[in-house]
């Protein structure tokens, strides 16, 4: 019963996909590699520093609570994760603030 379902669900996918391969297709152009990546430039505040072989970027931040500031390190990957995270936020809120600009768009509640 199961492989009578999944065939069912599947076959069409499949037979479109094989449809697709069969049509003359030029074969891909092989991108170039880049002569050089860009540098990380970490943004304003936060200082490389080595951590064995690797670098980390680091800032002094007071977390909230408290008046002790704590020193977070992340390394290139985590800051653009941070800095896209960010970004995403910062979207969000300007989306909101277009939705409800006024009294008379959100409601008078």
């Amino acid at each position: 019963m199961r492989a009578l379902i999944l065939c069912l669900l599947l076959g069409p996918g499949v037979l479109l996909a094989q449809a697709g391969r069969a049509e003359d297709t030029p074969p891909a152009v092989a991108k170039e590699p880049e002569a050089k990546a860009e540098a990380f430039v970490p943004p304003e505040g936060w200082r490389p520093k080595k951590r064995g072989k690797f670098t980390v970027y680091c800032r002094k931040e007071t977390p909230r609570g408290t008046r002790i500031p704590t020193e977070v390190c992340y390394d290139e990957e985590g800051i653009r994760a941070m800095l896209a995270s960010q970004a995403e936020d910062r979207e969000r809120v300007d989306q909101m603030r277009r939705v409800c600009s006024s009294q008379a768009a959100c409601g008078a509640n």
